[in-house]
């Protein structure tokens, strides 16, 4: 399985990201903030099999994040996280990607992930 990359600015819900995602035989990439994630997929997209992305970030927000990455990523599944609702999204983009509501579950963070790479 290729790696995740977690972005979000909250340190401590990177780490529990990334402890979920490693009960499920996932290795995580981890940003605190956009131009972060920017360098890291530059660098690594050949290893990034999923993104999630916090949508309120300070410096780029998780939409511009996202445009910024897409290019490099080869139709990778993106899930954005927000404690508000996909219709902040833009309809276009919430066509093409997984969504899951803050906060979430541990259960819930789970099934999110696992539906995502089982239905690509």
């Amino acid at each position: 399985m290729k790696k995740a990359l977690i972005v979000d600015d909250e340190e401590s819900l990177r780490e529990i990201i990334a402890e979920v995602l490693s009960f499920l035989d996932i290795e995580c990439y981890s940003a605190e903030d956009g131009n972060k994630a920017i360098e890291l997929v530059k660098s690594k997209a050949d290893d990034i099999g999923l993104v999630l992305i916090d949508l309120n970030m300070p410096v780029l927000s998780g939409e511009e994040t996202y445009q910024q990455i897409k290019p490099y990523l080869n139709g990778c599944p993106i899930i954005f996280m927000s404690g508000y609702s996909d219709s902040q999204l833009d309809q276009n983009l919430r066509e093409k990607v997984h969504f899951i509501k803050k906060p979430f579950t541990i259960m819930q963070l789970k099934d999110k992930v696992s539906d995502v790479l089982n239905t690509g």
